[in-house]
């Protein structure tokens, strides 16, 4: 029988989506897996969920691929394959190496097809393979955070510049307001500003959210509005307003 490879296709933004990392992660996976006569499973995708801030082991797809290892659902021997190590965390090397540490204590064999290595609860006793898992662990966890740092800088400089100009730093904005032409202001779109207002007219006096939806897609000839909580309403088009 075949032993069973679970590749794991993880990036920050959806953006990315419309680029070549899903293609690339992916065709790497399935060359490793014909390679090595494995049976592959590409179910396991976290589009747009972070590994700086550990999001995708607490609640996305990853964590539900833990949770079926410490379950014994995914059987001992099986694969994880990665394109690299900071697809899998770039937390803070103690933690990475914890993530990184139980799943090989579970019998999930590690495979990073970027740089060619092949983790076990056996390999990673050799000093030398485990040295290169925390230097790529410690690299990954640095590159993220310098990001975070020259991103929140930015954006402190953008904020001061808005300040100074009293101009938007930019175009996004609640779907009631749009920018204006000339890109100095922000302006009300009235008929959706007016929905907005009935919204809180209501739950101010007491009308539940579902008795607010209906009465509000009632008046407006079949406009389908849902509200979901008081700052998430969403339109027909399937926007928030």
């Amino acid at each position: 029988m075949s032993k069973k490879a679970y590749s794991y296709i993880r990036f920050s933004t959806p953006e990315q989506l419309k680029g070549d990392s899903l293609r690339r992660q992916l065709e790497a996976s399935r060359a490793y897996a014909k390679e090595h006569g494995l049976v592959l499973d590409e179910s396991l995708r976290d589009i747009g969920v972070s590994a700086f801030k550990g999001k995708n082991a607490t609640e996305g797809a990853l964590k539900k691929f833990i949770e079926l290892v410490e379950s014994g659902r995914i059987e001992k021997g099986s694969i994880l394959i990665l394109e690299s190590l900071d697809r899998l965390s770039r937390q803070q090397v103690f933690t990475t190496l914890s993530l990184f540490s139980s799943i090989l204590s579970a019998g999930v064999e590690i495979v990073t097809l970027a740089d060619n290595q092949h983790y076990t609860a056996e390999s990673i006793n050799d000093v030398g393979q485990l040295m290169y898992s925390l230097i790529s662990m410690s690299r990954s966890h640095e590159e993220s955070a310098i990001k975070g740092k020259r991103s929140a800088a930015s954006w402190e400089s953008r904020r001061r510049r808005a300040i100074e100009t009293k101009k938007p730093v930019t175009g996004q904005c609640a779907h009631w307001l749009r920018l204006s032409d000339d890109k100095s202001k922000f302006e009300v779109i009235e008929d959706r500003a007016a929905i907005i207002r009935q919204i809180y007219e209501k739950s101010i006096a007491g009308v539940g959210r579902r008795k607010i939806t209906t009465d509000l897609n009632e008046s407006r000839g079949g406009l389908k509005i849902e509200v979901q909580h008081f700052t998430e309403v969403k339109c027909c088009d399937g926007k928030e307003l």
